[in-house]
């Protein structure tokens, strides 16, 4: 079979009849790409062209209504002619059906990891996948051609030669520097995806890393996730590069991948999250408000635990101790008016729960938490808790102890939901 690349520089050089077009590529919804005008060839200019604007790279290419039934697919390259796509070529084939100008198709390879074909325009039809592709290199002297590529669609013929129908230039980005970012999440019921109740896990190390020819497996960068679980890398150039988490496997399993290849680095702002969760520990809180509950109550009676809280310096809303005795409708009442007027109070209620979950089990004294006063094991918060408990039992607003229970108090609250593991 002839080369791609040789028949797309043959048609163009002696001139064969290939029209431009600017409504070739849509976004995965079916919607129309918006274009701008460039000049070209790269060392002209010589003429104008339409360049297609995505914002992704998860771009689809229409086939032409008009079209007979075959077999299509596609070519990307940069603007030079040298191949962008890492497909081989039986992964870039399309069963094309054409039934009264509504299109449908079928990608003959049976790779499952490959994407699926995509809506047509207005959602009528078929569109076909032509990600992933790999960022062109820079070229000199023209900032505006930054991530500027070349699509071909090519018709298979019977004859085993084929012909290109459509042809039209893309652009991922704005043609600026892009930034990389995401989220490094406690993934609790394990299934890759950040709900809306997994906290973002603050001091995890992300690093982007190149996979150039010239320097695989080089850093290039490395920051550290902030306390919302966050990172962002700036400025990225165009290249080829990966993301990577870097994970103690000791302490924690990853969900997500841990190294995601960015097939166009620096082209177009990029959103990476990572998910992992704790299996050297047990971490399931409970909150005060079960511990008060009858299911609860039978818990802490079955395991004759009052003797353990008593050992706490749990303190009530005058900033009295307080001390469980095994009496049930005391002891409801004790947690269920918990306030935060006296904030030692309130402490005490959380320090309580902590107290039951790792007497129950269900978290270990090794679990670790992110805190206003960084990051703790569940031993060490339990310590600090008691120990500002009993420096001040009573912290009404405007007491000078108040702030530092409060952070413990919140960071106790956090981990009784399962809001803030590491």
């Amino acid at each position: 079979m002839k080369s791609l690349l040789t028949l797309a520089a043959i048609s163009l050089v002696s001139g064969a009849a290939l029209a431009d077009v600017s409504d070739l590529l849509v976004d995965a919804q079916g919607n129309l790409l918006p274009d701008i005008v460039i000049q070209l060839p790269v060392n002209g200019p010589i003429y104008n062209a339409p360049l297609d604007i995505s914002n992704s790279d998860k771009v689809y290419a229409l086939v032409d209504g008009s079209l007979p039934s075959g077999i299509y697919f596609y070519d990307v390259l940069d603007l030079n002619f040298q191949p962008l796509s890492p497909l081989p070529l039986a992964d870039r084939l399309f069963d094309v059906v054409n039934t009264n100008g509504v299109i449908t198709m079928t990608r003959l390879s049976s790779d499952p990891s490959l994407p699926p074909v995509g809506v047509g325009p207005g959602g009528v039809g078929h569109s076909m996948p032509i990600f992933p592709f790999v960022s062109p290199a820079p070229y000199l002297g023209r900032p505006d051609l930054l991530c500027a590529k070349k699509v071909l669609l090519f018709e298979l013929l019977p004859t085993g030669d084929f012909r290109i129908v459509e042809n039209t230039y893309l652009r991922i980005g704005d043609g600026q520097p892009a930034t990389v970012s995401g989220i490094v999440f406690h993934d609790t019921d394990h299934d890759g995806v950040r709900d809306a109740n997994e906290p973002g896990i603050a001091g995890s190390v992300v690093k982007m890393v190149s996979n150039h020819p010239a320097n695989p497996g080089q850093v290039v960068a490395t920051t550290t996730t902030d306390n919302f679980g966050a990172y962002v890398f700036s400025n990225v150039v165009s290249g080829d590069c990966s993301v990577v988490l870097e994970i103690d496997t000791q302490l924690h399993q990853a969900t997500t991948p841990l190294d995601v290849r960015l097939m166009n680095c620096g082209c177009g702002s990029q959103v990476v999250d990572f998910g992992k969760f704790s299996v050297d520990t047990q971490c399931e809180g409970r909150t005060p408000g079960f511990w008060r509950s009858n299911n609860g109550i039978a818990q802490i009676q079955a395991g004759d635990w009052w003797d353990e809280l008593s050992d706490l310096n749990l303190v009530n809303a005058i900033g009295w101790n307080y001390n469980p005795t095994g009496n049930v409708c005391s002891w409801k009442l004790y947690m269920s008016g918990s306030s935060a007027y006296n904030m030692a109070y309130k402490l005490s209620s959380h320090l309580a729960a902590m107290k039951l979950n790792v007497l129950s089990g269900r978290v270990s004294l090794n679990c670790r938490v992110q805190t206003q006063c960084g990051v703790m094991t569940i031993a060490e918060l339990i310590d600090a808790a008691n120990a500002a408990l009993a420096h001040d039992g009573y912290t009404p607003p405007c007491d000078p102890d108040r702030a530092l229970q409060e952070k413990l108090k919140n960071a106790l609250d956090k981990a009784n939901n399962n809001q803030n593991w590491l």
